[in-house]
């Protein structure tokens, strides 16, 4: 769903009991607690230890922010990476922090998780461990809530991607947001055209063309 508010995302509040304050994923919304209830317990700050090395080198963990991991099968889906993430970013997290970059197409499209994960703001500036959190804009139609957590859509998020090109894989990720159908070419060319003057727009354009070369040489 997408939302409309020009300052601070706005996502579900669903009707229920409230989670305990403190609890994962309140910052985003009630429905994300929910969710989240069922997955912080499997969040663990392992810190950068030789058993977490080695259960991560064997694939049996994911490393979501520095020294806190989480089992694969708890990644399967949108929903649960992007609550994964909110319960790992856990007190640091804020109403204002938007899954942006990187990490929003890692949401949608899965894989490894980008480090450092990439986070959006409009509102009051922040920090957190292991995170890129961007002072930026956010237009109506930028953000849609995925689990009751704010993430940008994905034309956005890949402008975002071509204009900062923050991911050594970032050319990669828009390519799968296109070839698995989150975004269309034109949607994304329409995108950069709406964020002209934004920095680095020029250069997407550039970029755009290039990974739709690369996807029509694959293709042929």
């Amino acid at each position: 769903m997408p939302t409309t508010s020009p300052h601070l995302i706005p996502v579900p509040r669903h009707a229920g009991p409230a989670p305990p304050p403190g609890a994962p994923c309140t910052a985003w919304s009630v429905h994300a607690a929910d969710l989240a209830a069922d997955v912080a317990g499997l969040v663990h700050e392992w810190g950068w230890t030789p058993t977490a090395q080695a259960l991560e080198a064997e694939g049996q963990l994911v490393q979501l922010l520095p020294g806190i991991f989480a089992p694969p099968n708890l990644l399967d889906s949108p929903i649960d990476r992007v609550i994964s993430l909110g319960c790992a970013i856990g007190s640091r997290l804020r109403p204002h922090h938007v899954v942006a970059g990187a990490s929003a197409a890692w949401v949608n499209v899965g894989g490894p998780p980008p480090a450092p994960a990439e986070l959006l703001s409009m509102a009051h500036r922040s920090t957190v461990a292991g995170a890129v959190i961007r002072h930026a804009q956010l237009r109506a139609g930028d953000v849609e809530t995925i689990g009751g957590a704010p993430v940008t859509v994905p034309a956005r998020t890949a402008a975002d991607l071509l204009r900062f090109e923050r991911a050594p894989d970032s050319l990669d990720l828009v390519g799968r947001l296109l070839d698995e159908g989150h975004v269309t070419a034109e949607r994304v060319s329409a995108r950069l055209a709406a964020m002209h003057r934004h920095p680095g727009s020029r250069a997407a354009g550039a970029r755009l063309v290039h990974v739709l070369a690369a996807r029509s040489a694959r293709a042929a």
